[in-house]
Formats: C-alpha cells, structure tokens, sequence
C-alpha cells in the first residue's frame, strides 16, 4: 500500500510534536514509518534526520542526509544545514564550518540563520581552545 504525500506530511508533523514535546521514543517510531514509507521524498527525509538530530543520532542522520537526500538533491541547503549540525555535533568542525560557508553564499533566509549562527559557535569553539 502506498501513503500519500499528505499523509506522509502529516505522519512527519506527529512525529515532530511527539520528539518536541519530549516523546522522543515515539516520535522516533513515528519517523521511522515516514522514513520506511516516503519513496524517497527529500522533504520527509530531511524531516526523519532533523527528528534523529533532536533524539541525539546525529550519525543516523548525517547519513540520510548524504545518502539518501543529498546523493538525489545535492544542492539542497536544508539538507546542508542539518548536515552541518550533524557534523559538528559529531565534532567534525571543519566539514561543518564548509557546509555553513556554502550556505551563507548560496542558502535561504532560514539556513542562512542557523548557519551564522553555527559558524559563531565555531568561533567561539575557536577561541577557546
């Protein structure tokens, strides 16, 4: 049986509400099925990696990010960013700091946000060592 993209949408939006609201365990199952169901749809597997990046798996969702979104879309920045994230969670500062770069230069108003604001935490990072 095939699921809709509403449905997909809408099981993504659940599954948010339940990591956000501090079901991290069923939001996780919810995201999960979206990931087992979406054929492939960026949006919802951006949606699975930043619920993997709330719960903390943040190599789980660096690898939907490149594997399964990035390999299809390569310049989606949403992507990127969340990637970003990943890897400097991860401690990969110096790939996170090149994904935030590119999307200072080539991202939406959103990305861009959260890249400035990563790359400060980089610096700060920086300055402290």
């Amino acid at each position: 049986m095939e699921i809709s993209t509403e449905m997909i949408q809408l099981l993504s939006q659940v599954g948010y509400l339940a990591c956000f609201n501090g079901d991290v365990e069923n939001g996780q199952m919810i995201m999960e099925s979206v990931e087992d169901n979406c054929n492939g749809q960026a949006a919802a597997l951006v949606g699975v990696a930043i619920a993997r990046i709330y719960a903390g798996q943040f190599k789980e969702a660096a690898i939907i990010l490149k594997d399964k979104v990035l390999t299809v879309e390569p310049d989606n920045m949403t992507a990127k960013c969340f990637l970003g994230i990943s890897y400097f969670e991860n401690d990969d500062k110096e790939g996170a700091r090149d994904l935030f770069n590119e999307i200072i230069e080539k991202g939406g108003e959103d990305d861009k946000t959260i890249a400035s604001f990563y790359l400060a935490e980089l610096s700060n990072t920086r300055a402290v060592v």
